[in-house]
């Protein structure tokens, strides 16, 4: 716990170097902030310099949040740098695909929308850096650190055995496959409206359990760089390919990158420094395997004439993945994927409809609704059977983008564009500074790179708060079942330390 109590004493700590760098970004944004008002008349000019604005401005205050650190706080795994480093690619970056024609959905959004859109979540970022930088104060510090400390003082940071990652993957597998069987879905293949029409309470737990298996692979990866444990380095290499595979089986990308992550975060830890070279193996790979294969797989599994069963989807997935490694052209490849991926992580979507259509054309929403529907989505469907599914993604689809509703996508609503349609600039001010506060707390708290508890903490929250795809309430509530299967995951991976002996006073 040394490193978690020297960040928390020392604050962040920002080299001269740093703020000479951040300064400089930070006056780039404004020009080009300056660029993109002054082409508000040709809204396709206007997006580029607004979209180069937003990701300089993300990169001027990761220089703020990453301290002093090397890597600006990556290497370290803060929340808080890998938040402003997504902000600067999936908003700013990939924004500017706005630049081709749009097609689906994004056609009904107009291109000045997107440059609001853009305004919004650059203040919305600056409130979340505020919350960030001024954290939550000493007793709320305190009373994090003490909690990990308390963990660790009753598991060692030692994996209990060299089965330990095999239990883990097990668990993980077996919820993947009770829930494909039980819902007719498996990931983005199967019935994709058995999750909309129907629910269970204990869909959820599969869902959660189901996490396990990048556990597993993380569980492996300690004691190959950590511990040294003799052939668990065959363990790794099994687990991670058929991590893979799971992924792959159920058109998933992002469990290809948290998978990457799981084995990456201990061998960084260990060795103190990024492997350059195998970073870019694993960007190469995403970009000439998995995006083309994913993409592929996916028009094959949900096409014009319907939805494949899973078992047919799966059965097809050899012949998929044959014709993706066979096609040449790795430049054209590595180009068209690169393209696809920037469409498919540009988070500026849902932003820009709800400020295009919001309040003009859909009223506001009312503020309560951002306590009420976290509370709401709490209480377990074991107690409440009658509960209402809520899919804000689909409701949102239909309300903003007037889909039919037997048309079965959710969109990305976002939480700052979420907190902009419960009543417009002052939900998103105080719920942005209330994110970076609760990021900061996390990152006070944690030690991912030192503390191997932590780093299973990091991994299952990833999705939630550095992908940010979800509302308010979703983003909220996904935390607290993720925070029971880490203690969970933590029991069952990490050796128990001996309770001290206390002696017994003798009787005269």
């Amino acid at each position: 716990m040394t490193g978690i109590t020297a960040r928390s004493r020392s604050g962040l700590a920002v080299r001269p170097r740093q703020v000479i760098l951040a300064a400089f970004l930070l006056a780039g944004a404004v020009v080009l902030s300056w660029q993109a008002l002054a082409n508000m008349n040709q809204p396709t000019r206007g997006v580029v310099w607004a979209s180069l604005a937003l990701a300089t401005y993300a990169a001027g205050l990761l220089c703020l949040v990453g301290g002093g650190e090397k890597w600006l706080g990556l290497s370290r795994w803060w929340f808080g740098s890998w938040i402003l480093a997504w902000y600067g690619v999936a908003f700013g970056l990939a924004s500017l695909t706005w630049v081709q024609p749009q097609i689906g959905t994004s056609a009904e959004i107009a291109t000045s929308s997107v440059i609001r859109a853009l305004w919004l979540v650059a203040v919305g970022m600056t409130l979340w850096v505020v919350g960030y930088l001024m954290g939550p104060g000493q007793p709320t510090k305190r009373l994090g650190i003490k909690a990990m400390a308390a963990l660790s003082a009753r598991f060692a940071p030692e994996v209990r055995s060299p089965l330990t990652p095999w239990v883990l993957f097990a668990i993980g597998t077996a919820a993947s496959i009770v829930g494909a069987i039980t819902t007719g879905q498996f990931g983005y293949v199967g019935d994709v409206q058995s999750t909309i029409t129907t629910a269970s309470g204990y869909q959820q737990w599969l869902d959660l359990l189901s996490l396990c298996g990048p556990l597993a692979v993380a569980a492996a990866a300690l004691q190959v760089h950590r511990e040294r444990v003799p052939g668990a380095r065959a363990t790794l290499i099994v687990l991670f390919v058929a991590e893979i595979a799971f992924g792959a089986a159920a058109g998933n990308k992002e469990n290809f990158v948290i998978t990457i992550l799981a084995a990456a975060i201990p061998f960084t830890a260990t060795r103190r420094k990024i492997n350059v070279g195998l970073l870019a193996f694993a960007a190469l790979t995403f970009l000439l395997i998995i995006v083309p294969f994913t993409q592929a797989y996916r028009s094959t599994a949900r096409n014009a004439s319907g939805t494949l069963p899973i078992g047919q989807a799966v059965e097809a997935i050899p012949g998929i993945l044959k014709e993706t490694i066979e096609t040449g052209n790795f430049g054209g490849i590595i180009s068209s994927s690169t393209s696809i991926l920037l469409s498919r992580i540009r988070e500026i979507d849902g932003p820009a409809i709800i400020v295009q259509r919001t309040p003009t054309q859909i009223g506001f929403l009312s503020p309560v609704q951002l306590v009420e529907a976290p509370v709401i989505d709490l209480v377990p469907r074991a107690l409440w059977p009658g509960k209402p599914i809520l899919d804000s993604g689909y409701e949102f689809s239909q309300e903003y983008y007037e889909l039919p509703s037997t048309v079965y996508t959710s969109s990305a609503i976002t939480p700052v564009g979420d907190l902009y349609r419960h009543g417009g600039w002052i939900p998103v001010i105080v719920g942005m500074y209330f994110l970076g506060w609760g990021t900061r707390l996390l990152d006070d708290a944690l030690d991912v790179a030192g503390d191997p508890h932590s780093m299973f903490l990091f991994l299952l929250l990833f999705p939630i708060l550095v992908k940010q795809e979800d509302d308010w309430a979703g983003t909220l509530t996904g935390i607290p079942g993720t925070m029971v299967i880490w203690l969970l995951a933590v029991y069952l991976a990490f050796r128990k330390r001996p309770r001290p002996h206390r002696a017994r006073p003798k009787l005269e």
